[in-house]
């Protein structure tokens, strides 16, 4: 069959369109290959929606039946930075007790200090580990209160101080505590499982884990929430970059806040994702951030709000055994 000058036009047409739609692809990939604006859209935060991965969960009567009712709801802090740099009102336990009625708070934190131990095995030669989130809730659980004390001013002279006070306080009445360890593990790349042993405490998640078993076994009572850190910023190889693109040694910081949540739901205690959850990003941290780690005044409010929302909604809230 012949073709017409009519066929031939279209064909020509067709070919024409498909030339042009190659010259600009191949145009296209070499500009997104030189770092061209034309390479396509930025990722931010803004371009796509995440959502808090929290985890709440309530207590049975069993559990709360060995708790003293004192009339109050006390709430115990234990951490690091984020309490021990900020202890008047507009610190985040101080926040939070403005948030929560007829609350108490105690602010139980302790500088520069790691959820993980640097061993396995305390050892006068790693004295700071005392510090660690282990060895407090070690000697919360047992109530003695000799290595805190014993070692306190050697590794901080301020340490003396927030060591009496958490003597001075009554577990047995405590309703809630708020974990706050966590960002120091990702900043000087601490490891965050050991695959070998899920219980280490020289690992972030086993040192979480064995943490919560021991204040559950002493005190089962106590509604346990685990807080994640924020959005921070972390300087590497001279350059300050992101911690969602940064990997310090065993990954970014989600990849903590993953571990923890684990840990959490496998011991059935809360966990609330300050990370997703608090509007704290790389387009925001200059409104929250006072050094590119620490929330200030503005970002802990976030957090207390938070807080303070999941206390006033689930500390009477008791689910079936």
């Amino acid at each position: 069959m012949k073709k017409t000058k009519k066929d031939m036009a279209i064909h020509a047409t067709i070919i024409g369109i498909i030339v042009i739609i190659l010259i600009v692809s191949v145009v296209k990939l070499v500009k997104w290959n030189q770092g061209s604006e034309d390479a396509g859209e930025v990722i931010t935060d803004e371009n796509f929606d995440t959502e808090p991965e929290d985890y709440v969960t309530a207590m049975t009567s069993v559990q709360l039946a060995s708790k003293t009712d004192d009339g109050v709801c006390d709430i115990v802090f234990l951490g690091d930075d984020l309490l021990s740099q900020y202890t008047g009102k507009d610190g985040l336990p101080g926040l939070t007790e403005s948030m929560v009625e007829n609350s108490k708070t105690y602010n139980i934190g302790f500088d520069d200090m790691h959820m993980s131990a640097s061993s396995s095995t305390w050892s006068e030669e790693n004295a700071s580990d005392s510090f660690s989130l282990y060895w407090v809730a070690k000697s919360i659980a047992l109530k003695d209160f000799n290595l805190l004390n014993n070692y306190a001013d050697q590794v901080n002279p301020d340490f003396t101080k927030t060591v009496k006070e958490l003597e001075s306080i009554d577990f047995s009445t405590v309703d809630v505590l708020a974990i706050t360890y966590g960002v120091h593990d990702y900043l000087d790349g601490r490891l965050i499982t050991d695959v070998a042993d899920p219980n280490s405490i020289s690992a972030y998640s086993g040192a979480l884990k064995s943490s919560i078993e021991a204040i559950q076994e002493a005190y089962p009572h106590i509604r346990i929430i685990v807080m994640s850190p924020t959005f921070c910023r972390v300087e590497q190889d001279g350059s300050v970059v992101n911690c969602d693109v940064t990997n310090t040694g065993y990954g970014m910081l989600a990849d903590y806040m993953v571990a923890a949540k684990s840990i959490a739901v496998e011991l059935n205690v809360s966990y609330l994702d300050n990370y997703y959850g608090v509007k704290i990003n790389a387009e925001t941290y200059k409104d929250y951030l006072e050094d590119n780690i620490h929330p200030n005044e503005a970002g802990r409010k976030l957090i207390a709000e938070r807080l303070a929302d999941v206390i006033n909604k689930n500390l009477t809230v008791e689910m079936d055994e």
